[in-house]
Parts: structure tokens; C-alpha cells; sequence
């Protein structure tokens, strides 16, 4: 299966879940860091890379947001 493929699936399910109702409680940064390491094992296994750069690239070019700035925006939408 291509990683778009992939990717698409992992999004629609797996970041649902990691992510529940994080918006309505507040998280550390120790928090936030096992989130974002979470998500971001999936690309190291999917790409096969752990370079952060190569991670943000990924995430740019495949369109999705850094996970602290969706969980921001996750809360703004709670709060508003």
C-alpha cells in the first residue's frame, strides 16, 4: 500500500484517538512531547527516517500540521 494511502488511514483513525478530547484538558509539556512522539512513529516507520527535519518536510509537503499547533487549534475552536 503507498504511504499516501497509508498516511490518510493513520490520520483519519489512529490520530482521532491519540488525540481525544485533548482540547478540554490542559497537558504539560511532557504531555505534548508523548503525543508528538507517538505521531511522529509513525513516520519513522512508515518512511523510515527519524530525522526531525525529514519529519517536518513530510508533514509540509503532505499537508498536515505539526501536532502542537493542531492541538492549538483544536482548543481555540473548543473555547470559541
Amino acid at each position: 500500500m503507498c504511504e499516501t494511502a497509508m498516511m490518510l488511514l493513520f490520520s483519519s483513525y489512529c490520530k482521532l484517538i491519540l488525540l481525544y478530547a485533548v482540547e478540554s484538558v490542559h497537558l504539560t509539556n511532557s504531555n505534548l512531547n508523548s503525543l508528538t512522539h507517538s505521531w511522529n512513529g509513525i513516520f519513522w516507520k512508515l518512511f523510515g527516517t527519524n530525522d526531525a527535519g525529514c519529519i517536518n518536510d513530510i508533514h509540509h509537503f503532505m499537508g498536515y500540521l505539526p501536532l502542537v499547533t493542531e492541538i492549538d487549534a483544536r482548543r481555540v475552536g473548543f473555547f470559541t
